[in-house]
């Protein structure tokens, strides 16, 4: 049963076309504040696009976007960052050339002498706090998810789009994500997660929206995500099931 509660983020007839291609066709789509949110669909679905027009990276998306009840639809990146929406991409973007602990001290609020404490705390939690004089291109692809989820928690962001942050990485790299995930959700932070592992959709989320070719086709809680039909035809195509005829086979 999916609780009511005060929306974070609500995307109002949310479209976006690529020289006539639809991404995005009209999705209406509200977050709670305090929730983990699951947004699932096959590839090319238009998740990763929902998230560039969010944020500001794509600045050509129509419609409404309304965080924390303001419209940011069409802000820079960078304000739309300041006023507490952070995410993460699904390709690695931790500085090569600056330490561990140089990249996060340059996502942290300007000015703050406490940086440099948030920093360490956040190392410590997810045991690379022996890893701050280590630059980025030495670590593994695994440390560098790590590193790039623990810079967007540098700004203490209020809502977090993570697109896939889990991909690429090992087992027990996996775990220590997830359980930092729910650490911040459980202080309040409000997680929007793109996944393509259903297990961790199941266990993470409370809320699951569903995209197919820039439409949404399905919202609700994981249960009735699963077992809805047009969900399953937009993952694995329709199954056509023929009586048993001699010299026939099945397809």
């Amino acid at each position: 049963m999916i609780q009511q509660g005060d929306i974070i983020l609500e995307s109002r007839n949310l479209r976006r076309d690529f020289g006539g291609v639809q991404a995005l066709r009209g999705v209406d789509l509200k977050v709670r504040r305090g929730s983990i949110t699951g947004l699932i669909g096959p590839n090319g679905s238009g998740k990763t696009t929902f998230f560039q027009v969010v944020s500001g990276m794509d600045p050509d998306g129509t419609g409404e976007v309304i965080f924390n009840h303001q419209q940011i639809l069409g802000l820079r990146p960078s304000k739309i960052y300041g006023r507490g929406l952070a995410r993460t991409f699904q390709l690695s973007r931790v500085f090569p050339e600056l330490t561990v602990l140089e990249n996060l001290m340059v996502a942290g609020h300007r000015g703050d002498r406490g940086n440099r404490e948030r920093a360490f705390g956040l190392l410590q939690k997810v045991d690379l706090h022996n890893y701050i004089d280590v630059y980025g291109s030495d670590l593994s692809y695994g440390q560098q998810r790590l590193v790039e989820f623990l810079r967007v928690l540098m700004s203490d962001p209020a809502l977090i789009l993570l697109d896939e942050p889990a991909a690429g990485v090992n087992p027990t790299m996996r775990t220590i994500l997830w359980d930092l995930v729910r650490h911040m959700n459980g202080l309040g932070t409000t997680i929007l997660i793109i996944e393509h592992n259903m297990n961790v959709i199941e266990e993470l989320c409370e809320e699951v929206y569903v995209l197919n070719e820039g439409e949404l086709i399905a919202h609700g809680d994981f249960t009735d995500i699963r077992n809805n039909e047009t969900v399953l035809e937009s993952y694995f195509g329709r199954i056509r099931v023929h009586p048993a005829t001699p010299g026939r086979a099945s397809s």
